[in-house]
Order: structure tokens, then C-alpha cells, then sequence
């Protein structure tokens, strides 16, 4: 039975999302996973019955007024933060001595394992930084930049949960998504929630979506759609109230709330887009101003920070546009490759 180390990223829930498709995965075909993450995401993988040492600290990004800020203070917060959680992952490894690392966004377990000589998987959206503006976060962001360039060169194997072309040790496998377990009437039924058009805002699990909540509550009635109602999901701060908004505070069930939403309107983040591409569902993303990954994932839909200023209109026009259900098997893919470096 290989032994696998798995570390998830604690920033958002989308790195746990993923990690628990993967995570089961790896189970059923008789591997020995033991997990570690931090925070909220750690809560959600021992929510859905994954046992988790809550070790991993990592900062999330500062946003104000939708866009993100102070990025040499993130930075810095980071190395400290990491260098925090270097000696807690360092205990974790020599107790369960894996046969192989795995890290969704997670770095002490990739630095300890290459230290020890052993197998690592990175599995990453990012390949690329560019959160910086100012003269000494571009200096500072060269340097991190340098890092994480030498970090996904060296490991056995990197992982992108996208489209591309295989070259090196990069392997693209395609979205990683949740099943969805429940009909649209039993998702309103167990959320309390009421007949009519539904519209998802889906903010990310790190809390710092919430500058585009009310903009979004705002859109919605100068989009003058009857009959529609707003559920909010990830809030981690004090709960959004108004006519017709349902916050449900963070749910381990977003899949399913995508897939019976008419629409879902996301701050761009890589899981939530991945999902409603697989229910079918539209999706309208508003990124975090310089929030560089958020930006890439928004581009490719075609949307930027700016739309925020014409949601309503947007709303309006791709309200209930489904498209045909997709079906993904990345957690497929991303097993059968973590389990051959098992093997050799």
C-alpha cells in the first residue's frame, strides 16, 4: 500500500475542493493518504470525513474596496508563515514516512520532501506570479518568482487542472470537479430556499469576495428580473441580509447549489469556475483588481474587474443561458499518475 502525504493550500476552499476529489480517488484504489491543510479548508476536508492535521498557515491577500492591495506586506507575511509551518509539516512527514508528496498549492511539503529525496506532485492553477505594482513588490516578486519557477521545475511531476500540451514534467489533466449529489428540489428543500430564479454568489472561502456582495445585491434589482432571489455562499464575516438574499454562510455542498442556479457570479476563482462549466450552469466573473490569477481565469471568460459596473445588464443578459452539462475526469488522470510514480 504506497504511502501519499497529501497538503492543501488553506487559502479559499477551492484547493480543498479538488484535493477531496483526488483525495478519494487515491483511496479507492488503496493508497494510504493522511492530509494536511489549515483553517477553513482543513474544517471542510474533516466536514467531509478526510482526517486532517491542522498545521498549514498562509495569509490571504489584503482587498479593499475589490482590489487587491499591499502586496509586499503578503509577500512577507507569507515567508514568515511558511517558515512557521516548515517544522509542524517536518514532524507530520517523519511520522507517516510517505512513499510520495502531493501538494495542491501547498509549499512546506514539497520543501521538506525535497530535502528528504522524495517523489513530489505539485498541483497548481498558477504558474505564473504578477500580483506586484509597486517598485519594491516587483522586487520582491522577482525574487519569489525565481523560487517558484525552480520549485515547479524540480518537482516529479506538475500538475495544471486545465488544458494544454504535455511537455517536461508538466501533465495537463483537465478540470478536477465535485459529482453532484443531489437534484435541483432537494438542494432548495434542504437550504430553505424558494421557488424561482436562482442566483448564486459563490465568494471564495478566504472571505475576501465580500467587496462585491452588495454590488451584486445591487445589480440584481437594476437588472428588474422578477421572481429572483440571491443566495450567497463562502461568507466567513458577518452575514449579507436584504429582500431576497439567503446567506448560507460556507456550505460544503457548492457543487450542488451551482448546478440548480440560474446563474452564479463568482469573483473568478479556478473550482467555481470549473463547476458550473460542468453543470452547465453561467457564470459571470468579477476578478479582484490585480489579483493576477483572478484576471487570467476572468480573460478567458471574457470578463475583467470592469464589468462591475455593467453586472446588472450582464445578469440580465446571461440569466438561465445554460449551456450542455460537461463531464470532467481530471481526478481520474491526476490518480493514474500519482499512482505510477508510486510504482517505479
Amino acid at each position: 500500500m504506497p504511502r501519499v502525504l497529501y497538503g492543501v493550500s488553506p487559502i479559499g476552499l477551492g484547493h480543498a475542493t479538488r484535493s477531496l476529489v483526488v483525495i478519494e480517488e487515491l483511496k479507492r484504489r488503496g493508497a494510504e493518504v493522511n492530509v494536511f491543510s489549515g483553517g477553513k479548508a482543513a474544517d471542510f476536508l474533516r466536514s467531509n470525513g478526510v482526517p486532517v492535521e491542522d498545521i498549514v498557515d498562509d495569509p490571504v491577500p489584503t482587498v479593499i474596496d475589490g482590489e487587491m492591495r499591499r502586496v509586499s506586506l503578503w509577500y512577507i507575511r507569507s515567508w514568515f508563515a511558511n517558515r512557521k509551518t516548515l517544522a509542524r509539516t517536518e514532524r507530520v512527514f517523519d511520522a507517516h514516512k510517505p512513499d510520495l508528496v502531493v501538494c495542491d498549492e501547498e509549499f512546506s511539503g514539497l520543501v521538506i520532501a525535497g530535502r528528504r529525496a522524495t517523489k513530489r506532485v505539485f498541483i497548481t492553477d498558477e504558474l505564473m506570479l504578477g500580483f506586484a505594482r509597486s517598485w519594491i513588490a516587483r522586487k520582491i516578486e522577482q525574487r519569489v518568482e525565481r523560487w517558484y519557477r525552480n520549485l515547479q521545475d524540480s518537482v516529479d511531476l506538475l500538475i495544471i487542472p486545465d488544458s494544454g500540451e504535455d511537455s517536461g514534467n508538466k501533465r495537463f489533466v483537465g478540470p478536477i470537479v465535485r459529482a453532484q449529489t443531489q437534484t435541483s428540489p432537494e438542494v432548495r428543500a434542504k437550504h430553505n430556499l424558494p421557488q424561482g430564479k436562482m442566483i448564486l454568489f459563490s465568494m471564495s472561502g478566504s472571505g475576501i469576495g465580500r467587496d462585491l456582495a452588495s454590488k451584486v445585491a445591487v445589480s440584481m434589482k437594476e437588472a428588474r428580473v422578477e421572481d429572483t432571489f440571491l443566495v450567497v455562499t463562502g461568507n466567513r464575516g458577518p452575514r449579507i441580509t436584504g429582500e431576497g438574499v439567503f446567506d448560507l454562510g460556507l456550505v460544503s455542498d457548492n457543487q450542488d447549489l451551482i448546478a440548480c442556479s440560474d446563474l452564479v457570479v463568482s469573483t473568478a476563482g479556478k473550482s467555481t469556475i470549473d463547476e458550473a462549466a460542468a453543470a452547465g450552469t453561467p457564470i459571470v466573473v468579477i476578478p479582484i483588481k490585480h489579483h493576477a490569477e483572478q484576471e487570467r481565469n476572468a480573460q478567458a471568460l471574457g470578463y475583467s474587474s470592469d464589468d462591475v459596473g455593467r453586472l446588472g445588464a450582464i445578469i440580465r443578459e446571461r440569466l438561465g443561458q445554460r449551456t450542455p452539462p460537461r463531464s470532467f475526469d481530471g481526478e481520474i488522470i491526476v490518480s493514474d499518475a500519482i499512482m505510477s510514480l508510486t510504482r517505479s
